[in-house]
């Protein structure tokens, strides 16, 4: 699929800063091994000091999000990555733009501590912003290298497209958002085409509509955005969906975004409890300033 052309021409004012994956009229590479989404990585983690406007990263080192990097610097805000489960926690604004197979990426988590520690990060209503794998990994479990079991916030199984019918996976491309639930991050991006890089998807499910945000439409209808309270997370690549995608990380970089409270589904880990006290000791969310991009 091809982006509209807004889509272009926004994607165009922009190229000098973000790496674009694919430009009007032809289709970009497939990976020779498309696992999920694509590779693993995860980069986020800010705290407020001199005054600057921190994020947070969350990047285990199993992939390349140098576009995500530059999509925050160019709204405005500086990065720190994580090292430590405690920084996850003490985090006021975090970021996981994962890459790569979903087993691999729980196994880093879980050995790390870094998996706890985003559950109890979820929990105490903070803002997390996930991407494409960092949307997958919220859920139950997934049938990729598995089953393999994942954070478990969100019910539901993250399954492989169907491809029995010739359907083409990865689903590579631009799609457009259907918006089913307003929220701010996604307001104004009702139709718009934003660009996706997966071969596993969640279906939308009884259990899990309360939290669906968006839905694309790919064989069937998966899961492209999702939205409750604090926690913000998204199937496609916002820092390479043009001025849309630039519109979505913006208005989640802006301070005061949340919405209702997460519900909770697991008790406080044991971690999370050690830590409490470190956490305690960044309460203050620094009032960030994001440049006006589009007039």
């Amino acid at each position: 699929m091809q982006p509209p052309l807004q889509a272009q021409g926004a994607m165009a004012n922009v190229a000098a800063i973000l790496t674009v994956p694919c430009s009007a009229g032809r289709r970009p590479k497939r990976s020779s091994q498309p696992r999920g989404c694509g590779s693993v990585s995860v980069s986020v983690s800010v705290r407020a000091s001199s005054g600057a406007n921190t994020v947070t990263l969350l990047d285990y080192g199993a992939g390349n999000v140098r576009s995500v990097r530059n999509a925050i610097r160019y709204l405005g805000f500086d990065i720190r990555d994580v090292q430590s489960p405690e920084d996850i926690v003490a985090a006021e604004r975090l970021v996981f733009p994962g890459v790569g197979a979903f087993g691999s990426a729980m196994d880093v988590l879980n050995r790390t501590g870094m998996a706890n520690a985003l559950r109890e990060y979820i929990q105490r209503d903070r803002p997390f912003l996930g991407i494409c794998l960092g949307l997958q990994l919220l859920f139950d479990s997934s049938e990729e290298n598995g089953p393999v079991s994942g954070l478990g916030v969100i019910p539901g199984v993250v399954r492989r497209f169907d491809s029995s019918n010739g359907l083409i996976v990865p689903h590579i491309g631009w799609n457009a958002l259907q918006i089913t639930k307003d929220t701010p991050l996604l307001q104004g991006a009702d139709g718009q085409h934003v660009y996706f890089v997966h071969s596993y998807r969640v279906l939308p499910s009884d259990a899990n509509r309360n939290w669906i945000s968006s839905i694309c439409n790919y064989g069937d209808s998966f899961i492209s955005s999702i939205s409750m309270g604090n926690i913000q997370a998204v199937q496609f690549h916002p820092e390479k969906s043009g001025a849309t995608g630039l519109s979505i990380l913006k208005e989640f970089l802006r301070p005061n975004s949340l919405g209702t409270k997460v519900p909770a589904r697991r008790k406080a880990s044991k971690l999370a409890k050690r830590v409490r006290f470190v956490s305690s000791m960044f309460q203050y969310v620094p009032q960030f300033k994001s440049p006006a991009l589009f007039s």
